[in-house]
Parts: structure tokens; sequence; C-alpha cells
């Protein structure tokens, strides 16, 4: 048995360090080098993910992962915690190098410190009531549509808040200074990172709050967050109550010593009495290969014997009652446990609680979505990723766990501080005053675990209609300054801005016009237009993306050899003429 436990602890140590160096290798990949198919796998294997995932498309396939570890913890326990989970495995990480100094300088100041404060755990009670306090929080959060209070609990989103509000950023900014001060001596080795990859410092300060608590509650208690705040713990915890197999202290061989509960970094063993509580076991194997004695074995739990009729000898009186009772016990935690999968699985079905959110078909009052930015222009709207679909899908399944953000090749993703309103804190808007939507890049759409922003290629992506750029002549340069600009429709990958002439002939002006059928919403017009502080051109985001149409010769309204020629276009009201629009025949896209 013990080198069977040996070989455990390796191999979970092993696969934690390969899952969590292939994602976080994505967060660090600062040119988006890495396939999009990188660390695939390890990424498609998280829990809370999965099973929003699943909800959000309606396929069990979907949620491959969250029925795969549920039902292994019905055999082996929360395998999950310790083999699979990033957030849990960034806290081993940040405990070890917390125990590090007592390594390295055992005889120091700081290395007696470490290993008194941080070197061995005691047994605590477990906290169900917190437990299922959270748990419940995460079953209504997500039920009631609201996936950024989700992600504040939830494992994985607060792992990819710390690295892609933190450890992202930072690794660009990093690489900029690099190469700026290469550049300044004429080396031209390290190239710099596109866009504008710094984040608002209040996100960068929560991320880094995040890792300090995660730190501190891995240094101190280990794996508390898993058994109090946790609710994919709490979940997994209650199959694991009745696993087939789990993990117990030998009374014959145990004398007490303590060790194993001090290496315990569940703190679920209580070596006083020789008792384990395997629902907040997360399988680190620890105690088994701190026992001097090879008292701690891992076998089937006696419910489990019982079933299988593997009990060889006859149960005394004494211990009929106790089994009664452990019955008893049983039958209340599988109740318990109903109800509980009832909150966590079936409340997400339930329909949004946003207000002027439609249920499902993601039709809305208003065909813009309500969000923008104070102190903007008040037509400009904050528009969804390609991908999104509706408002609805974005803000339900989102998580903000900021893959999309660090994936995001032009860093025109940010995560939210009020822009999205207070219930999509820290999840991603679009911001291009310092760059814009490239056109044949899909890196975001890729990168979402959770369905929230979902896959399209690269081609379907240029008809992807975001939103609508408006222009507004009152600010355009042509018009306050008399002079030529043009770059919003240079910039155009669609076409979707011509050109016409603007005063008299001779002064060969000319001014923006947007075929609004044809624009995407892709924001190169809004990031190039010169104007300040309020550009020329913006764009309304829509609450539900469509098809834009291609633009073709028929379209255009001016041409060449019409100019000087009486127009035969509508006369506008208040004087001029009005341009002939085709009408917008785009349809929704088939999300």
């Amino acid at each position: 048995m013990k080198n069977f436990f040996k070989a455990a602890k390796v191999l979970r140590v092993l696969v934690a360090l390969a899952v969590f160096c292939a994602v976080s290798a994505k967060f660090f990949d600062v040119y988006a080098a890495l396939p999009q198919d990188f660390a695939e796998i390890p990424l498609g294997a998280q829990f809370s993910p999965s099973l929003i995932k699943m909800l959000s498309l309606g396929a069990v396939g979907a949620g491959a992962a969250f029925v795969s570890f549920t039902i292994l913890a019905l055999v082996f326990g929360r395998a999950y915690c310790s083999f699979f989970c990033l957030f849990g495995i960034l806290m081993d990480i940040l405990r070890r190098a917390a125990l590090l100094p007592a390594s390295i300088f055992p005889k120091s100041r700081l290395g007696k410190f470490c290993k008194s404060r941080f070197g061995s755990l005691k047994f605590k009670k477990a906290r169900n009531g917190i437990r299922a306090a959270f748990l419940a929080i995460a079953a209504l959060s997500i039920g009631l549509g609201y996936g950024s209070l989700f992600g504040f609990i939830d494992p994985y989103s607060l792992y990819g808040k710390i690295m892609g509000s933190a450890a992202h950023p930072a690794a660009c900014v990093a690489t900029n200074a690099l190469s700026d001060a290469l550049y300044s001596r004429e080396i031209f080795a390290v190239r710099p990172v596109n866009g504008d990859p710094r984040v608002p410092l209040a996100a960068f300060g929560l991320a880094l709050f995040l890792l300090a608590a995660a730190g501190a509650a891995a240094a101190l208690r280990g794996r508390i967050f898993c058994n109090t705040i946790c609710p994919v713990g709490a979940f997994l915890g209650f199959f694991a109550k009745f696993s087939l197999f789990k993990i117990s202290l030998d009374k014959n061989k145990c004398v007490s010593c303590g060790m194993c509960e001090r290496a315990c970094k569940a703190q679920c063993i209580d070596s006083k009495n020789k008792e384990a509580d395997f629902s907040r076991c997360v399988l680190c194997f620890d105690c088994a290969n701190n026992c001097p004695k090879n008292a701690v074995r891992f076998s089937l739990n006696p419910s489990a014997r019982k079933i299988f009729n593997l009990e060889k000898k006859s149960v005394p009186a004494a211990q009929r009652q106790s089994g009664a009772e452990l019955s008893a016990k049983a039958k209340l935690g599988r109740r318990d446990f109903s109800k509980a999968a009832l909150g966590f699985c079936a409340l997400p079905l339930g329909g949004s609680a946003r207000k002027g959110l439609g249920k499902g078909s993601g039709e809305c009052t208003c065909e813009a979505t309500p969000f923008g930015i104070l102190g903007d222009r008040p037509d400009k709207r904050l528009a969804m990723p390609p991908g999104a679909g509706t408002m609805e899908n974005f803000l339900e399944c989102c998580t903000a766990c900021q893959r999309c953000t660090a994936a995001c090749k032009a860093h025109i993703l940010k995560p939210s501080l009020g822009e999205l309103g207070l219930a999509g804190l820290m999840q991603p808007y679009m911001d291009f005053s310092g760059g814009y939507c490239i056109h044949n890049c899909n890196e975001c759409s890729a990168a979402c675990p959770t369905g929230a922003i979902k896959f399209i290629g690269a081609e379907k992506k240029l008809r992807v209609k975001i939103g609508t750029a408006i222009f507004k002549k009152e600010l355009c340069v042509v018009n306050t300054d008399g002079t030529d600009c043009a770059a919003c429709a240079e910039h155009c990958p669609v076409s979707a801005i011509e050109m016409l002439p603007f005063g008299e002939e001779e002064e060969s002006l000319y001014i923006p016009h947007v075929h609004s059928e044809v624009c995407i919403g892709c924001g190169a017009c809004e990031f190039i237009c010169p104007v300040r502080p309020h550009k020329a051109i913006v764009v309304k985001g829509l609450r539900k993306q469509k098809i834009s149409k291609v633009f073709d010769e028929s379209m255009r309204i001016f041409k060449p050899e019409t100019r000087g020629k009486k127009s035969a276009q509508p006369k506008d009201p208040r004087g001029g003429t009005k341009p002939q629009e085709p009408k917008n025949s785009g349809g929704d896209f088939p999300f």
C-alpha cells in the first residue's frame, strides 16, 4: 500500500503540473503565437465551465467534464480538486512557496518562522453550513443569470482573474519595456506587444488581492477555500461521502502520532479519534506518505462492502446498532445531496432575472445595448465580442475568467469595473480606444470555455454584425476644419464607409457616409478617428448580433461622373440631399 500511495502522489503532481503549466502558458503567450487548440484537453476538463457550457448549449456532450468528474467522485472521491482544479493547484504552489524558506534556510529566523507558522496543520471540524450556503449562492447566481457573481466563488474563474488581470498584463508590459530598452540601443530582438495590454488599475489591484488572499489562506490553512467557499468542492463532497473507495485510518495500526493530521491540506483527518472526513479529502495522498505506521488505507468503504457482500465476519450487536445509525445518517445525507444537486443543476435552466432581457430568443425592447461609458457620446454603446450571439447569453454564461481578454490579439477586451453594471463586474467589454477587432482573428471565441462566446471561423466573423458605426457630421474635421481626412473609410475592412462630396465642388472635400447594413461594428473607424475628445464616429453595439450584407457597387451613392450634375436623389426636408440607402436585408446570425 505504501508503494501505491507514493506512485499515486507522483502521478498527481505530474498531472497537476502539466495541467497548470499548459493552461498558464496561454496567459503568458503575449504574442498569441501558440495554436488555438493548445491546452485544449486541460481547459476542457474544467468542472464549472463544462457545466455552464452544457446548460448553455443544451447538450450533455458539452458537459463531459462535469459528468465525468461527478461519476469519478462516486468512485474515488474528489480527484478533480488535486489533479485538474487550477485554483487548487495554484494554492498548493503558493503553500510550497511559503514553506520554501524552511527548506532552504532551516536555521535562519525566517526559516524557523515559516516552519512553525506554516509547517503543520490541525484537524478542523467541517463547516457544512458554510459549504451549503455558498453552493446555494452558486446555484442561484447561475440560475438567475448572474455569471459574474458565480465567477467570484468559482475556482477556475478566480484563477483566470489572477492570470488574466495580473499575470498577463504584467508580462505584456514587461515585454514592451524590454523592447523599448533594447530599441533605444538599436537592438530589435524583442518586438512589442500589439495594442494596449494594460488593464484598469482597480482590476489589476483586485487580481493581486485575490492572489494574496489565496496565498495567505494556503499557507495558514491549506485547502480551506476548497472546503468552505468553493461550490465545486461542496458539490463533489456530497458525492465523495458515498464514494466506492475512500481513505480511512486503520485503528489497529494507528498510534495517534498526528503525522497524517499535520500533513493533511484539507484538515479532514482527526488522528486523536482515528477518523477521516472523506467528503473534504482532495486526494493529495500526503497523509499516507507521512504515516510511519502505514495506518492510512485506500479501500472500499463499509457501505460498499455491505452492498457487495464483502463482509467476512459476522457483525456484533453493538456494531449493528452503530451501523443502523450510519444508515440513518447516510439517508439524511442523500436527501441533503438531492436538494443540493437540484439547486446546482436544475436552477440554471430557469429564465434570466435581468431587466429588459428576453428569455432564450434574445429579443429585446431596444436594438442597442444599454451599456455605455460615462462621459462618452450618448449614442455610443458597448458591443459584445463576435460570437456572443445575444447579450442574455453573454452575461449569463460569462464568469469573467479573463481567458478572452488575455487571448485577444488587439487587447481591446478589458475587464469591466462598472461599464456593464454592478452585476457584470469583471466581465469583458470591447474598448476601441486602443485598437479594434481584427477581422481575421477569432482567438476570443476559441478561448472561451463556457460558451459565452461561441466559436466562429475567421471568414464567418467578417459577416457577424456586432454593432453599427454612427457618424456625426458636426464633429468631423472635414466639417469643422475644412480639411480632408477619410481615415475611417481607409481602415474599414468591409467597405461600409463611403466618402461623399462635401461643400463646393472646387473645394474637393469628401465626408464619410456609413452603409449601416454593411457595417459590422469592428471599431476600426472609431479607433482611427482623430477627433478629440469625442470621436466623430463611434460604434453602437447591438443586443443581438446579426449577419451583415456584403458591399457591392450597386450600393454606391456617389459616382464620380455624376458630380456637377443635378442630383436625382430625394430632398431632405431640412435642405440638401438625403442619400437613398438600400434596405437592410441581413438576418440574424445562426448561433
